[in-house]
């Protein structure tokens, strides 16, 4: 298992790397994977994953639970709120979108946002967003 979680997390950060928008509001950049210290607000950053087998009679799969961080400081909830928004449907237009990322030998089968959540967080003198997906892939034959 886990053979899709990292191709999927690398399609992930191209999509939104690509996206102007969200590009210019984390002022060209700020999506990491292990956030270097000192960086700069805002910014996004992938969390906890978990992954299951997803397997049917026709074929090898996995079921992707993760997670994006969104953090703020300087504008709070309300900058936190936006970049979600942001963020929401960028993901929606990947998991609607005709031409899916390539994932390494693997089909994005879906996407979809199971919760948002918002706080403060007092450690990170800044406000945290959290968008938790389901994400299910399955392997293509042959690939």
């Amino acid at each position: 298992m886990n053979g899709a979680a990292l191709v999927l997390q690398k399609a992930i950060l191209a999509w939104l790397q690509a996206a102007p928008l969200l590009m210019e509001k984390l002022h060209g950049q700020g999506i990491y994977d292990n956030v270097p210290p000192h960086a700069a607000f805002p910014y996004i950053s992938f969390g906890q994953s978990q992954i299951y087998a997803w397997d049917t009679d026709s074929g090898t799969g996995e079921e992707h639970n993760l997670v994006l961080h969104i953090w703020a400081r300087s504008n709070g909830r309300r900058q936190v709120l936006e970049l979600m928004m942001l963020v929401e449907g960028l993901m929606e237009a990947l998991a609607s979108s005709q031409q899916k990322p390539d994932i390494g030998g693997y089909h994005l089968v879906n996407l979809t946002l199971q919760s948002s959540q918002t706080r403060n967080d007092d450690l990170r003198d800044g406000y945290n967003g959290q968008l938790r997906y389901r994400a299910v892939t399955e392997k293509i034959e042959g690939a």
